[in-house]
């Protein structure tokens, strides 16, 4: 526990196998639960992971839904084990969990209710991420704005999120997108039910990994959702 609440963290699983044992080892022991997702990945990422703790729950996914798919399934684990505070990261080692007790904080203060990574407050991004990954973010990010009506918020595709039990309970009952749009559909969701968010400031954090993001495949996808929602077809 930390601060007398239940801490819970969720990581969607695919193609992962090299990096997931060192993201495992890098969770702080405060950590009640960590619930890692195969999402039905080709390597078996889950499999490959070695600690043998209880705390880890593994869930297996019977077909490749995408990571919005994979997220929700562990929301949907934590909310039934009743933790007070759970926390996304992906598997590929690219979120600092040096930096977890600002994604707690603030939820435990009152001061916000979903937190979220915000890589462009720091310049940093722009000498870490790849250039086509920072316009491309960009972009999306604008989007995102204009499609939650919430300009005090950026970084939309950034998966290094938090968010209490009470609004989980809430947002886990709309709809919710499947695939890489699910980051922005969930912040859309939470605006319509009046969730306080915030952004956490961090550094952009690149080194050997590769995301499994298909730029071209993705970004279409991305923009025909996008223009699907600014032309008025909300879910």
């Amino acid at each position: 526990m930390y601060k007398k609440k239940k801490i819970a963290i969720v990581i969607p699983c695919y193609k992962v196998s090299r990096l997931i044992n060192n993201v495992i080892d890098d969770i702080p022991s405060f950590v009640d639960k960590i619930y890692v997702v195969d999402d039905k990945c080709p390597e078996n990422s889950v499999k490959c992971i070695k600690s043998r703790s209880r705390k880890i729950i593994k869930i297996f996914r019977n077909k490749n839904g995408g990571v919005g798919a994979a997220v929700k399934e562990g929301y949907k684990y934590s909310l039934k084990d009743k933790n007070h505070i759970t926390i996304r990261i992906d598997g590929d080692g690219q979120m600092d969990l040096k930096l977890i007790k600002y994604f707690m904080d603030p939820i435990i203060e009152d001061k916000g209710e979903f937190l979220k990574g915000n890589r462009f407050i720091n310049l940093n991004i722009f000498k870490k991420m790849p250039f086509l990954r920072v316009i491309g973010n960009i972009f999306f990010s604008i989007i995102g704005n204009l499609i939650t009506k919430n300009y005090k918020i950026f970084d939309f595709l950034n998966g290094y999120t938090s968010i209490n039990n009470k609004a989980l309970s809430r947002v886990i009952k709309k709809n919710l997108d499947d695939d890489y749009f699910f980051d922005t559909i969930l912040i859309y969701q939470l605006s319509r039910l009046n969730i306080r968010i915030l952004d956490v400031p961090m550094k952009a954090k690149y080194e050997s990994e590769e995301s499994n993001l298909n730029i071209i495949t993705t970004g279409i996808s991305f923009i025909f959702k996008n223009l699907k929602f600014l032309l008025g077809f909300k879910k």
